[in-house]
């Protein structure tokens, strides 16, 4: 019922949660109190520090993931275009041009897909993009109606190679090491803060304690997630493409 990335979170929670219930057991006869103007002053801080560095690490990966799925969106259009503007070619110009999108679209999907998961994309689609560009270039118009197929194929063969570069970007695109370092210090620190000052042995405080922990482990498991747009609970998906190769018909 639940995905990997669900029970990863759960995991790390649980396991969090038990870690910090442990360290609160160990220190449960604490006896020192710490200083209320010292502890009073940290806290907040530490809490600001580690809530500018989570919202400054989400926001941009919040940010790279939208863009990859309006450069996937971006693509799906321009490819359906450059599909239907094959209209205005003779044969067998016209069977040709549509065989190459159908190609483009199932190396997409296929081929591009499964490496852009594991953080990586090569060449494979960018050159059948060359060559459909190359094909509508050197295609030679001999009616008004086939000019103006070929300049709105042209036209969306910009957009296409747009949509794809910005795709590929978005592949590429990580955190920086220094944000993620910043990340997994700060929510050590939050979480480690409640022990170190010299926590209550209540059962209230532990288990306030105890929660904190969790939920902050679980929002470094997030980070890590989300910090491929192609992987993760908020994958960029190829289905606007797949759409379209349905639409058209199989390679």
């Amino acid at each position: 019922m639940w995905g990997q990335e669900t029970w990863t979170v759960v995991i790390a929670g649980l396991l969090s949660g038990a870690v910090a219930a442990g360290v609160a057991w160990f220190l449960r006869k604490r006896e020192s109190e710490p200083e209320d103007v010292t502890i009073g002053f940290l806290g907040p801080s530490l809490a600001a520090m580690y809530l500018l560095v989570l919202a400054l690490a989400l926001a941009t990966e919040w940010q790279t993931i939208g863009s990859a799925q309006q450069a996937v969106g971006n693509e799906a259009v321009a490819a359906r275009q450059i599909y239907w503007a094959a209209d205005g070619f003779p044969q067998p110009a016209q069977g040709d041009l549509q065989s190459q999108v159908r190609g483009y679209l199932s190396t997409v999907i296929q081929h591009d897909w499964p490496e852009m998961e594991q953080g990586t994309l090569d060449e494979a689609s960018d050159q059948q993009l060359s060559a459909i560009s190359t094909f509508v270039l050197r295609f030679d118009a001999t009616t008004s109606a086939a000019s103006n197929a070929q300049q709105y194929a042209i036209s969306q063969l910009s957009v296409l190679a747009s949509a794809r570069a910005e795709r590929e970007n978005a592949a590429g695109s990580r955190l920086p090491l220094g944000v993620l370092a910043a990340v997994i210090v700060t929510s050590l620190i939050v979480a480690v803060f409640p022990f170190a000052g010299g926590i209550k042995s209540q059962k209230v405080s532990v288990a306030i304690a105890v929660l904190q922990a969790a939920l902050v482990a679980v929002t470094v498991v997030v980070v890590f997630q989300l910090n491929n747009p192609f992987a993760g609970p908020l994958a960029t998906t190829p289905g606007p493409l797949t759409e379209v190769a349905a639409l058209v018909g199989p390679q």
